[in-house]
């Protein structure tokens, strides 16, 4: 006897894995990424979205999982995580979604 299969639209809808969408801005605000171990970069963001953001920096300590704060001026730091690395850009996700208002104002500096 054969087992009855789902429909190829259902599997297809239940293997998509669950992202998060929202709008990404692009940005050229400058911020400090800094490390818990104590490292320190100039970076320039990329684009930013209200979960997270692209960043541009020389920051060669980067690694893929590494809880970093993102310092965008000295009384506004947002903790993330970073989620890829490579070739001077890296991505992050915040620990805590930012407001919109806030990612439509870094996203027009």
């Amino acid at each position: 006897m054969s087992a009855k299969r789902k429909p190829a639209r259902l599997e297809a809808e239940q293997a998509r894995p669950n992202t998060r969408r929202a709008s990404r801005r692009i940005s050229e605000a400058v911020a400090t990424v800094r490390s818990a171990h104590g490292h320190r970069s100039r970076a320039r963001l990329r684009d930013i979205s209200v979960f997270g953001c692209s960043l541009a920096c020389d920051a060669d300590w980067l690694r893929t999982g590494m809880f970093i704060s993102v310092e965008v001026t000295s009384d506004w730091t947002i903790q993330a995580v970073v989620r890829w690395a490579r070739d001077g850009i890296c991505g992050v996700e915040f620990l805590r979604p930012i407001s919109d208002a806030d990612a439509r104002a870094l996203g027009a500096e």
